[in-house]
């Protein structure tokens, strides 16, 4: 996982499954996954480590009280915001419908539905059915630990689209995205952002420069976007906190704030490549992924409807940690 090369490993996989559930090789992969994003995330933004009384603090237990994460979901929509940042119009000319092929060794988890899923995972499956404007092959995967991706989804989406509180425009934000999938060899999430790329009014000639080892410096990007490219290509292989002088270029471009989004960008996009390669999650049928990223800009009403949901939706008691035998 760690090395995304975790697809082509049927060994490994086999040995995993003969000691955990479905849902126990999701979580054991998104946990790998996760921690690939905070550390590009941390390691790129040279994060220094806190007080030892503020790390003491974090280390009391390692259970949370889902109380609390209930109540940080109440706080952001009792907060919400009247107006969210503006981003540039995007191009709505009619775009070419093909996209890259995906990974067809069959997914290492059964894809949920509603009739395949108990109560909670439905829960999740509607709610980001409404979010996303339809139900992707990932989103069934994730379904196997809905508590869990509940929380991850929109976050996510929030980075993804235009409305939601991004600061870049869509067009970098999709050569981010299109660029960290290319260097990651993630068909998945190549194809389902070669889509949004062009809803965003990326042309052909510039995402097929995106797959170019030498993108940054091809002549079909302005200066800033080569800048985010470099940058790009350093957070993806977690190698940018030892560059000065690609971060000194990107400075010369871009905010604080836009720095730490596009880095974040790149960090969860490469999240979600190391779980989706690992689990080899096939591509949708076309007219699905047509539906779903047919624009790039969303009212942020949906995101707010989500998290209601969410928090109605909230369960009495969670699933805890069953050390049984096959621990």
């Amino acid at each position: 996982m760690a090395k995304n090369t975790a697809c082509d490993r049927d060994d490994v996989a086999a040995e995993v499954k003969a000691h955990f559930s479905d849902a126990e090789f999701v979580e054991l992969t998104a946990v790998c996954g996760l921690f690939g994003q905070s550390n590009r995330f941390q390691d790129s933004m040279r994060l220094p480590i806190e007080e030892q009384h503020e790390v003491d603090k974090i280390r009391t237990s390692v259970r949370a009280d889902p109380a609390k994460l209930k109540a940080y979901l109440q706080g952001i929509l009792d907060h919400w915001p009247v107006d969210f940042p503006k981003t540039g119009a995007v191009s709505t000319e009619p775009r070419s419908a093909t996209v890259p092929a995906g990974d067809s060794r069959g997914c290492r988890v059964p894809l949920l539905d509603s009739g395949s899923a108990d109560a909670d995972s439905v829960c999740f499956l509607n709610a980001a059915s409404v979010l996303l404007g339809g139900i992707s092959n990932a989103v069934k995967a994730w379904a196997h630990i809905p508590h869990v991706a509940k929380m991850f989804v929109p976050f996510y989406f929030a980075f993804e689209r235009d409305g939601v509180g991004s600061l870049l425009p869509a067009q970098l934000r999709l050569i981010v995205l299109l660029k960290t999938h290319h260097i990651h060899k993630s068909r998945y999430m190549l194809a389902h952002h070669t889509l949004l790329g062009r809803a965003a009014g990326l042309d052909e000639e510039r995402m097929h420069a995106l797959s170019l080892a030498d993108a940054a410096s091809a002549g079909a990007f302005s200066p800033p976007e080569q800048a985010a490219i470099a940058w790009t290509a350093l957070v993806a292989t977690n190698t940018a906190k030892r560059d000065e002088t690609v971060f000194v270029e990107l400075e010369k471009h871009f905010t604080h704030a836009e720095v730490v989004e596009m880095t974040a960008l790149c960090a969860i996009a490469s999240n979600a490549d190391l779980i989706y390669n690992a689990l080899r999650i096939p591509l949708e049928a076309s007219d699905e992924l047509a539906v779903m990223y047919s624009v790039v800009g969303v009212d942020p009403g949906r995101l707010r409807c989500y998290l209601e949901t969410v928090v109605s939706d909230w369960p009495a008691v969670m699933p805890l940690f069953d050390a049984g035998p096959s621990h």
